[in-house]
């Protein structure tokens, strides 16, 4: 897999997030409160989580959407994850 910069990750997660609530991507702010935004709830961030998991092919802990606040802190947890999960095996 790919480096992907923390910037790229919260563009990537902005959208889904935008996408997943059907706001439009400015109203999404990478520093507002993730509960703040319109139709946020625990089916939507599970929702978000399943599209992040499928767009980079890795594994996140549903509970990771619920302990960050914002955009920004679960972009950064998800960067998180892809480094751990390393780059994808050579064949």
């Amino acid at each position: 897999m790919p480096q992907v910069g923390v910037t790229d990750i919260e563009r990537t997660v902005r959208h889904i997030v935008a996408e997943q609530l059907r706001v439009t991507v400015e109203e999404v702010d990478v520093d507002a409160d993730l509960r703040s935004l319109p139709r946020f709830d625990s089916i939507h961030a599970l929702q978000i989580v399943l599209e992040i998991e499928q767009h980079y092919d890795i594994e996140v802990e549903d509970h990771i959407v619920f302990e960050t606040s914002t955009v920004r802190e679960f972009a950064a947890a998800v960067a998180g994850v892809i480094a751990e999960a390393g780059p994808e095996p050579v064949s």
